[in-house]
């Protein structure tokens, strides 16, 4: 029911075809400390719906002390985004955030009341680095990301990192992306594996 609610939102926006991911889409396991704590998929579905979803779970001894679903569906025209929907269920609380594009930019609704984000903007999401280099805004709040994200290079691999939050994203020299790591809230180490 929820995702057709995602889906419906960005059902009312003209209808693009998704941007080039890998056959399959994106999926990796979500490790923490070494231990497996989750997943992240990307994939494209019917009428240009780029949908991404992390799915987290911590526990400590049997008693699960943290829990996760984030889920949020981009839509493009072109190089512009013109719809965003996430819902996001965090320890409990939900939270949704819905987005379109109006001649003044994105608009719409947040967690903590109206987003009003420039045209140009895109979602700090990862799955496709030529975004990186924009202004970016936060996937579960639509808030605008006041540092930009920093692109170099790992050996043969191209580097993006947002510093905030020691977020690393790597890709191959097709622009696949290979690899993830960033620091928990509360200082973990958390990485990205193939799954």
């Amino acid at each position: 029911m929820r995702r057709r609610t995602l889906l419906g939102a960005l059902a009312l926006l003209p209808a693009a075809p998704a941007l080039a991911l890998p056959e399959g889409g994106y999926r990796f396991r979500v490790m923490r400390e070494g231990r497996g704590i989750g997943t992240h998929t990307v994939r494209a579905e019917p009428g240009g719906v780029v949908r991404s979803v992390v799915a987290l779970e911590v526990k400590l001894l049997s008693f699960t002390v943290f829990r996760m679903h984030h889920e949020y569906a981009e839509r493009w025209q072109g190089d512009r985004l013109v719809g965003f929907a996430a819902r996001t269920l965090r320890d409990g609380q939900e939270s949704r955030l819905e987005m379109a594009a109006t001649a003044e930019g994105l608009r719409g609704a947040g967690p903590a009341g109206p987003v009003a984000l420039p045209a140009a903007v895109a979602p700090l999401s990862w799955w496709e680095p030529r975004h990186l280099a924009r202004p970016l805004f936060d996937t579960a709040t639509g808030e605008a990301l006041s540092e930009p994200a920093q692109r170099d290079r790992e050996g043969a691999l191209t580097r993006w990192q947002w510093k905030p939050r020691g977020m690393v994203a790597l890709y191959d020299a097709a622009g696949t992306w290979v690899g993830f790591s960033m620091r928990g809230e509360d200082g973990s180490a958390v990485r990205y594996e193939a799954a």
